[in-house]
């Protein structure tokens, strides 16, 4: 099953091998299950959409808790409603490179709309938005202009300090969860 032949290992004790290759195994599936768990909890702090377990088709490799069950549910082949571990390991797979490609994605459109956000033409338009008699009591329009500046940084600061990415963490969210 691994496109291999034998004759490409002349010498080598096929017990000792093949407990080698198990151990080398439990490591993988054990390795899936740890960043299938982290991308979770990336996910729940970013209040993405986590995946629900249904009655059938369940990985074994997000669900169950050890990957001693993971292992014996895989090579059971009998637990009903659980994928088989070739279907396992390529769900686990493809759901961690979307991830990767999501969570990549969601930082760039949130980034990008925190420096949207000091774009001085902005800034300058919610400047207009305000009295005329606002912007000579506080000293000017340059003056006004800094002040803006420095409420914007404030709030996105105080913003990223009390949730995931702050205000942009929607934006991150947005992005990841586009198809």
């Amino acid at each position: 099953g691994m496109g291999v032949e034998e004759a490409d290992f002349p010498g080598r004790d096929p017990i000792a091998e093949m407990e080698k290759f198990g151990r080398e195994y439990r490591l993988m599936l054990d390795g899936l299950m740890q960043l299938l768990r982290k991308r979770a909890e990336e996910k729940g702090s970013a209040r993405v959409a986590q995946t629900m377990v249904g009655a059938s088709e369940v990985n074994p490799l997000k669900f169950l808790p050890t990957v001693e069950d993971v292992i014996v549910t895989i090579i059971a082949e009998r637990s009903p409603g659980f994928l088989t571990g070739e279907a396992a390991i390529g769900d686990a797979v493809k759901d961690l490179a979307q991830h990767h490609v999501r969570a990549w994605r969601g930082v760039q459109a949130a980034l990008r709309r925190m420096i949207d956000r000091f774009d001085p033409a902005a800034i300058e338009e919610e400047l207009k938005s305000n009295s005329a008699i606002g912007n000579l009591l506080s000293g000017g329009r340059n003056a006004k202009l800094w002040e803006l500046y420095q409420k914007r940084h404030r709030d996105i600061a105080q913003s990223a300090e009390s949730s995931f990415l702050g205000e942009i963490g929607a934006d991150f969210r947005d992005a990841y969860e586009e198809e």
